[in-house]
């Protein structure tokens, strides 16, 4: 009899952990396995193109943030969200640059940066070999602003030359909106946080600061007007991010003492604003990929 009971819980120990084991497998199957272009092998890529014709191409740089954020944070955080991105939806994302263009930052050690026209044709000649393949939609993921006038002319010109179509799904495009505090915008609470979810290790706290900013009087003149007149602010931001020498007081060094853009202090920066603003930058690309599956020629 003792027997006998020890089988049953045995059988029904068994029982239940095949029906978990299922459970489990389940809900990892949903959630899926990020693909990336170097990770696969050809034979992966031409199954992969039996079913998809869809690829995703991250923008980033390799350029100051601050003391306290590293190099390639615009690198990292396009890759994290895209790794989250990939696992929901399938899609291939297909890493081509490391850098981006960053002439502005180069005040600080470090900083590496490419002019627009190069990043075009490099990006382009990439394109142009995905579409041998059979890729025919491409997606453009940036993280860093200064890749704007990039993403906008690699677009432009996949689209009217060429028979693929390509839209942009990360900041710089009409998928992505930011809602951040004035003047956040570099290296300060928004990507302290996103990195913090993202990139923990490589977040030196204990070297955040709080910058001194330094806006130039023309800055100061044009940011009072505004107020009054909305339609100046373009002006106002089209200082910014400026090199140097063209004596616009935008370039980091010119502008910042550390490199932070930012008149809040990014100690302020936490993991769960981290995770709420990724989390949002993946469910607005999530749902425009999956629409666009929907078209099916």
């Amino acid at each position: 009899m003792k027997v006998s009971l020890g089988l049953k819980r045995t059988r029904s120990l068994w029982l239940f952990a095949a029906v978990f084991l299922f459970i489990a497998s389940s809900a990892s199957s949903q959630q899926g396995t990020a693909l990336f272009l170097q990770e696969m092998t050809w034979t992966d890529v031409k199954e992969y193109l039996g079913s998809s014709d869809m690829v995703i191409i991250p923008l980033g740089s390799t350029e100051q943030h601050g003391p306290h954020l590293p190099l390639g944070t615009d690198y990292f955080l396009a890759m994290g969200v895209l790794e989250k991105i990939s696992a929901k939806t399938g899609v291939v994302v297909a890493p081509v640059l490391l850098a981006g263009y960053s002439e502005y930052h180069s005040g600080f050690p470090g900083t590496l940066s490419i002019k627009p026209d190069t990043m075009v044709q490099v990006l382009f000649e990439s394109a142009q070999m995905l579409l041998k393949y059979g890729f025919r939609r491409l997606m453009f993921f940036n993280s860093h602003g200064g890749n704007n006038i990039v993403q906008q002319k690699i677009i432009h010109r996949i689209n009217q030359e060429t028979e693929a179509v390509a839209a942009a799904i990360g900041y710089g495009g009409p998928i992505q909106v930011e809602d951040e505090e004035f003047f956040d915008w570099h290296a300060g609470i928004e990507e302290t946080s996103d990195m913090l979810y993202l990139k923990p290790e490589l977040v030196r706290m204990e070297r955040a600061e709080k910058p001194v900013i330094r806006f130039t009087p023309k800055m100061q003149e044009l940011l009072a007007l505004s107020k009054n007149s909305p339609e100046l602010a373009g002006i106002w931001a089209s200082l910014f991010a400026t090199p140097t020498e063209t004596g616009k007081g935008g370039a980091s060094r010119d502008l910042s003492s550390n490199g932070v853009w930012c008149l809040s202090d990014p100690k302020q920066a936490t993991r769960e604003r981290g995770e709420k603003d990724v989390q949002g930058q993946v469910e607005r690309a999530v749902k425009f990929i999956e629409a666009w599956k929907q078209a099916k020629n």
